[in-house]
């Protein structure tokens, strides 16, 4: 069986709930604070896990986040490849959520997510194989190197480059990406990285435009918020083409919507019970990853708001 490395980040959310996003040299009133766990690798192992994979999380914590280790333990994902460090602070993001268009708007700070290292990441590496999976984002050190060392060892890459950096190009090995996901605002970004323009195209034409450039490729999907997904795949020398329409809700938190997308996409994608039928698996995956992150932005907060396997496969039964 295929196994599922994600070596990404682990945070300490701080939310703070305000009336609009806050604009330069403006104070607000938070009118609620809370915390929770969080991090885009968090999240999406958590999202794999609740969505029935055996799933590896890789990563460098800070001794102030041992309730993020035990809760993610708790959902299931196995954690023996991330270590604590003393005296360490542990990466936090700072996120205004708006009460008027629910939107939010985050501050980073690394701490114990810019503590990974090359040399760490071979090691752990190499505790997998060829046909094993990989999942990397963008929001710990030395991400280039990781994803060098799994393409070395053989292993099939999905990226999310959250947050899109303008060093994308330079930082990663794009090349050995199997998979690649990422939003509207970041396929446009990623667009204008390519070819040094400013992007006009948007939907199917952006993401064909970006899957004829990245011609290595097997997928390219972008998520488009209420607009739905659209993807193209190849594979045996045949392209097609995808489009999946948003679920329509009430949104309340979009925090986490594009992590557990991509948890939801990853899971479905590599269920061996979808049968052979690739095209099939990739329609299913995208269906299922949509109806995931349309329950996540009904709740508030990051990691748990992700839904299990069972409300998402309810929604998909009862349309």
């Amino acid at each position: 069986m295929k196994r599922i490395l994600n070596y990404g980040s682990t945070n300490i959310d701080e939310f703070f709930i305000v009336p609009h996003i806050c604009q330069s040299g403006e104070t607000l009133l938070s009118t609620q604070h809370f915390v929770r766990a969080g991090g885009k690798g968090a999240n999406q192992s958590v999202a794999l896990a609740k969505a029935g994979c055996k799933v590896y999380h890789a990563g460098v914590m800070g001794s102030d986040a041992q309730w993020v280790y035990k809760t993610m333990e708790d959902y299931g994902v196995d954690m023996t490849y991330t270590k604590v460090e003393d005296n360490q602070a542990n990466g936090r993001a700072f996120i205004q959520v708006s009460d008027e268009t629910h939107d939010n708007c985050i501050v980073l700070f690394p701490g114990s997510n810019g503590r990974y290292t090359a040399e760490d990441a071979k090691d752990i590496v190499n505790e997998f194989e060829t046909g094993d999976w990989i999942i990397q984002q963008n929001e710990i050190s030395q991400g280039g190197a990781i994803m060098q060392a799994a393409a070395d060892r053989g292993l099939s890459i999905i990226f999310n480059p959250a947050p899109m950096s303008k060093t994308i190009l330079s930082d990663f090995p794009m090349d050995k990406v199997t998979i690649l996901v990422v939003n509207e605002v970041e396929s446009a970004e990623l667009y204008q990285a390519v070819t040094g323009e400013s992007c006009t195209l948007a939907g199917l034409a952006l993401a064909t435009a970006l899957f004829q450039h990245f011609d290595h490729m097997q997928g390219l999907v972008v998520t488009l918020g209420g607009d739905g997904v659209v993807a193209k795949f190849r594979h045996h020398g045949k392209v097609r083409d995808f489009m999946v329409p948003c679920n329509k809700v009430k949104v309340k938190d979009t925090t986490a919507a594009g992590d557990t997308f991509v948890g939801y996409f990853m899971a479905t994608f590599l269920d061996e019970r979808l049968g052979d039928d690739f095209f099939f698996r990739v329609q299913r995956s995208l269906e299922m990853a949509n109806y995931a992150a349309s329950l996540s932005v009904q709740e508030e907060g990051s990691m748990v708001s992700v839904p299990s396997i069972e409300q998402v496969q309810g929604l998909l039964e009862a349309k």
